[in-house]
């Protein structure tokens, strides 16, 4: 009889250990999104156009080209130097792993000559033709993409902006880790 309490036990403790482990396991998928997409600097004269959601097909992945930069400073260069409405990127992804939501999904930036209505842009702050992504980075671009791809029913094809133009963007370091992405 004592080895049988003995037994319960271990599978109640092997139980709850394995609850604990599926707990965290869910835990480090969830995703955390700071939307900015109201604070961030805009054109008091202009606006994006819209677009609707069935007509995303794809995401682009860019990088800022700059070092110490973030999403804050993007918007203000987009607005004052480009003259444009507002920040180029829908998401931009901090050197902490922090996840920007600058524009709308519905809202069509200036991110890609071309594919613009068809993309959703994600940019990692930095220079990755000099430097690497952070791990952090990576994560929560991994994890983005898992959520843009279960938010929107269409599949959704992920590319580096020099896909699509005459650019180093989004530089060789973060480029050769977009593989991993692509769908069969």
């Amino acid at each position: 009889m004592h080895s049988l309490s003995k037994y319960k036990k271990q599978l109640i403790a092997g139980g709850i250990g394995l609850l604990i482990l599926v707990s965290i396991l869910i835990k480090s998928q969830e995703i955390h999104i700071v939307d900015k997409t109201r604070s961030l600097m805009r054109s008091s004269t202009k606006s994006y156009g819209t677009r609707t959601l069935d007509q995303i097909n794809k995401i682009i992945v860019h990088h800022s080209g700059s070092i110490g930069q973030r999403a804050e400073d993007y918007a203000r260069y987009h607005v004052l130097s480009k003259g444009w409405p507002g920040i180029a990127y829908t998401f931009v992804i901090e050197k902490e792993g922090t996840i920007i939501q600058g524009n709308f999904l519905e809202t069509i930036s200036n991110n890609t000559s071309g594919q613009n209505t068809s993309s959703i842009s994600i940019c990692l702050s930095g220079n990755f033709t000099q430097e690497e992504p952070t791990l952090e980075q990576l994560k929560s671009l991994k994890k983005l993409i898992v959520y843009l791809r279960k938010t929107l029913p269409q599949h959704l094809q992920v590319a580096g902006h020099r896909d699509y133009g005459t650019t180093s963007c989004p530089g060789t370091n973060l480029y050769k880790h977009l593989k991993q992405f692509q769908l069969a």
